[in-house]
């Protein structure tokens, strides 16, 4: 039989409550710690994919930049890029979306994650090279000289055939840090048979993507528009070559005429640019009553552009090599780029707009825009004396023509 009193000890025993000061302590459970832990998680990823995200934003548009600097800097193919730029405006001046002003902007990164690649790789080599120069200009018989030249050559064929490899995959920019799997991809396309149809597509897909016709076109039916509206008043503008006599009334007329031609050439372009005829050209009255919707929108794009454009023509003071002239067309695109995104953006704002502003708001928006762009001629006329080439600095304008020093 069981002990009654060991049984009722023992209901106690089980049944005793918890104390005050044990049931304050709270200990969490593996689950709050594991959402907890995924919270910095979450944090940490987020944060890496926003570096990421700007590094990649950052490092394309600087590819994209170079491109255009490269391009920009060779005759006639300059074209292309001045109509690139005028694609690009015309791209936003059209949806008013800001991405859409960058067409060429995965394949810049791809060309520059490529070039990258190509002289990290070539970066050892070189100095190597240098080394084994030297060495056999100091001691030609050593057999550290030996060496080094036997080593240069094994590791200029082996950079060649990893290259080579890298550039045959085209599987993004990592493929110049795994030679290995390099190798093995390009035996098994080669197995295949598919590498060389592989490969041309993907050639043709990128030159497709270039849009040469398109652009060039762009480019030169761009130049001529602003040519055929600021040639002459710019001739006139030069013609003086002293600020004395009868000369200077005709500096001073051709003066105001580039003055006016200069606060709608800009509107003009850009609706060009989303037009893509060259009819837009001679449509003023469209670009006055856009203007008269936005009048402060468009001072404020005009003073950036011609502002830039002042700075710009610093660099046109002494002619460069003509193997550098690219670097200092790095600086031109870099700064006309954005203005003319700015303009597009503006001409798509303009276009959306039903209702125009009190006519006293724009008529002081108008008469500050003539005079920011009579500053701007006004500064050019000495442009010249700086410059260069000389009185030819004056029918340059980089925000409306080809964005090149010279």
């Amino acid at each position: 039989m069981t002990n009654p009193t060991v049984a009722t000890m023992a209901d106690e025993t089980i049944d005793e409550p918890v104390s005050a000061d044990d049931s304050t302590v709270e200990v969490p459970t593996v689950p709050e710690r594991l959402r907890k832990s995924s919270r910095v998680v979450r944090m940490f990823r987020a944060i890496g994919r926003f570096a990421k995200t700007i590094f990649v934003g950052a490092f394309s548009f600087f590819s994209l930049v170079i491109l255009l600097a490269v391009v920009a800097a060779v005759p006639i193919l300059n074209l292309w890029a001045l109509g690139y730029l005028i694609q690009a405006e015309g791209n936003i001046a059209r949806t008013g979306k800001f991405r859409s002003a960058f067409p060429l902007l995965g394949r810049a990164r791809q060309l520059g994650g490529t070039l990258l690649g190509i002289a990290v790789i070539i970066l050892p080599l070189r100095y190597l090279g240098g080394f084994a120069s030297d060495m056999a200009l100091i001691d030609p018989t050593s057999g550290s000289t030996r060496f080094l030249q036997i080593l240069t050559a094994v590791v200029a064929i082996a950079a060649f055939v990893h290259l080579t490899a890298a550039l045959s995959v085209g599987q993004g920019g990592f493929r110049f840090f795994r030679p290995w799997r390099n190798l093995k991809m390009l035996y098994r396309e080669g197995r295949s048979g598919a590498f060389l149809e592989a490969r041309s597509a993907a050639v043709a897909d990128f030159v497709s993507d270039l849009e040469i016709r398109r652009n060039f076109m762009l480019g030169f039916l761009g130049a001529a528009g602003v040519l055929m509206w600021t040639l002459l008043p710019t001739g006139l503008y030069a013609s003086a070559n002293a600020p004395q006599g009868p000369q200077i009334l005709v500096t001073l007329l051709g003066g105001v005429l580039l003055a006016l031609v200069c606060s709608w050439a800009p509107i003009l372009q850009a609706g060009f640019a989303r037009d893509e005829k060259f009819s837009a050209y001679r449509q003023l009255s469209t670009a006055r009553s856009l203007f008269r919707k936005a009048p402060l929108l468009w001072t404020l794009a005009l003073l950036v552009g011609y502002a830039l454009s002042l700075v710009l023509y610093l660099f046109k003071i002494v002619a460069p090599p003509q193997d550098a002239l690219w670097m200092m067309t790095i600086v031109f695109i870099a700064a006309i780029y954005p203005a003319r995104v700015f303009l597009g953006w503006v001409y798509y704002w303009s276009t959306t707009r039903t209702k125009e502003p009190h006519r006293l708001w724009r008529w002081l928006w108008s008469l500050v825009s003539v005079a920011v762009c009579g500053f701007y001629v006004f500064l050019l006329f000495f442009t010249r004396n700086i410059g260069a080439q000389g009185k030819l600095v004056l029918f340059e304008q980089p925000l409306l023509l080809i964005p090149s020093p010279f």
